[in-house]
């Protein structure tokens, strides 16, 4: 269903910051319909395969890895990494390329940079097609990351994931003897537990000077996230994604736990700036990491929006069903 593969025309890194550089490309028809694809993650960057959705007789497809993601290289500290900064990033990308208005093509994470850049820049956008939406708000984090929610459906993957806030527990003083994951039932995992909790366990992991720990955490963060991505299974993980798997675990912990966009959730109850133009939301009829409720509410909210449910698909664009919707949408959705 994709199209075939394709190189880029053009590509290069943009200085975006003291010792922040993002890598871009784009690729397709030079004066077609500039359109940008924002991805997902955080930190899970772009690859050929991003390049395949876009008719490349229709569309100027711009392709970029977001700060300290993929091919962007970054000095900084996670400080340095915040929802606002990446907004800032793609203005200035525009800006290099200079297109006056593009098209807003975001999944997942996508989704929430892509209203984020739409409600700072509403000027220089034309429209917006949305895979998957995600806010960041604590009632999603909290289906994520809790007992409750996801956990609920794939209870033993929610075993191996807690498994790291339990041994964070043992390891500042409870004593209790640890048993191997698969000598456990689920009910002995259960902790009384806030999102918040687990993901600052990981972060607090994550950035330990033990690398063998590292990536053993990343790996368990990966892991779940895979788990719950797809109803035709997990995709296989392997121990050369170590680099990228950090890079999402630590950028998503950083960012759920400690952005003042994603902390201010009244940003989100009004789309006045943007509701005059076109929003597609593309949305898995058993979308398990972005249940359908929110990308609802969005669609409630924003008056030029149109909701398309795909049954039979989950969250992965990979998924076929969602895939097809995805470039059919593409090929004939007319953006004015």
């Amino acid at each position: 269903m994709l199209y075939p593969s394709i190189e880029a025309n053009h590509w290069g890194l943009l200085e975006v910051g003291v010792g922040e550089q993002i890598y871009w490309e784009e690729c397709g028809d030079e004066s077609g319909e500039p359109i940008v694809f924002v991805h997902g993650g955080p930190g899970a960057g772009c690859s050929e395969v991003s390049r395949r959705f876009f008719n490349p007789q229709k569309y100027r497809a711009i392709l970029f890895d977001q700060r300290g993601a993929g091919r962007s290289p970054s000095k900084s500290e996670l400080s340095e990494l915040t929802l606002k900064h990446m907004v800032e990033d793609m203005e200035l990308l525009r800006k290099h390329l200079e297109i006056e208005r593009w098209i807003l093509f975001g999944g997942s994470w996508g989704t929430t940079l892509s209203l984020a850049y739409a409600k700072t820049h509403p000027t220089h956008v034309k429209g917006l097609l949305l895979r998957g939406v995600f806010t960041a708000s604590a009632s999603e984090l909290s289906w994520l990351y809790e007992e409750g929610g996801a956990s609920q459906i794939f209870p033993q993957q929610w075993a191996a994931f807690a498994e790291i806030l339990k041994q964070s527990k043992e390891s500042s003083g409870n004593n209790e003897k640890q048993l191997p994951i698969s000598n456990k039932r689920c009910a002995e995992v259960r902790l009384d537990t806030t999102w918040k909790d687990h993901l600052s366990a990981y972060l607090k992991a994550l950035k330990s000077e033990d690398l063998d720990n590292q990536r053993k955490v990343a790996f368990s963060w990966a892991n779940w996230e895979h788990s719950i991505m797809s109803i035709l299974g997990s995709p296989k993980i392997t121990k050369a994604d170590n680099e990228r798997n950090h890079t999402m675990a630590i950028q998503s912990c950083h960012l759920f736990l400690n952005d003042p966009w994603l902390r201010d959730e009244k940003r989100w109850e009004t789309f006045a700036e943007v509701e005059h133009l076109p929003c597609l939301i593309v949305q898995g009829q058993f979308d398990i990491v972005t249940p359908m409720k929110t990308a609802s509410v969005l669609h409630q909210r924003w008056k030029n929006s149109r909701l398309l449910q795909v049954p039979g698909a989950g969250h992965a664009s990979s998924d076929p069903e969602l895939m097809k919707a995805l470039i059919n949408s593409l090929d004939h959705w007319s953006v004015m």
